[in-house]
């Protein structure tokens, strides 16, 4: 199922930066939860990978708590958008996974292993979000992730 509303860039009105040289470069991407978006599976491209970059780390930003239990898992995009890729190319599966920060609302930064997997593509990758257990109360909110990334 997917999100109730569309991410910025899914929208079209937020583009990601594609890096000029050497620098690393944040690529802030998110989505508005609502009520109905508090089911497991639920699913929805939030961000890109430009292409010839390779991911960093990348910053988990919910700035308000979307319920206890709640967790989601965060990657590249399959074909169809409808789950993560499992190519080993994109890191061979979901880079975080059940992810808690959303519960209490929170900022942590993550360096997932599936990150040293990834290889640079000619072609841009869509990063998903996917919501692996509703928060109790299904409360309103922003999900957020900073990507960080650089030329390969």
């Amino acid at each position: 199922m997917p999100f109730a509303n569309k991410s910025p860039q899914l929208a079209g009105y937020q583009n990601p930066i594609t890096p000029g040289g050497p620098e690393q470069v944040v690529c802030r991407c998110g989505q508005q939860l609502v009520a109905a978006d508090h089911v497991a599976g639920t699913v929805g491209v939030i961000g890109v990978l430009p292409a010839g970059t390779l991911p960093a780390h990348l910053y988990v930003r919910v700035p308000t708590a979307l319920g206890a239990g709640f967790t989601a898992s965060i990657g590249i995009a399959n074909a169809a958008g409808t789950d993560f890729s499992t190519a080993a190319e994109d890191g061979g599966a979901a880079w975080v996974v059940d992810n808690n920060t959303g519960a209490a609302g929170g900022y942590v930064q993550l360096a997932p292993s599936a990150f040293a997997k990834v290889a640079p593509k000619d072609y841009d990758r869509r990063v998903l979000l996917k919501i692996t257990a509703p928060g109790t109360g299904t409360p309103a909110g922003l999900f957020a992730v900073d990507l960080v990334y650089a030329n390969a």
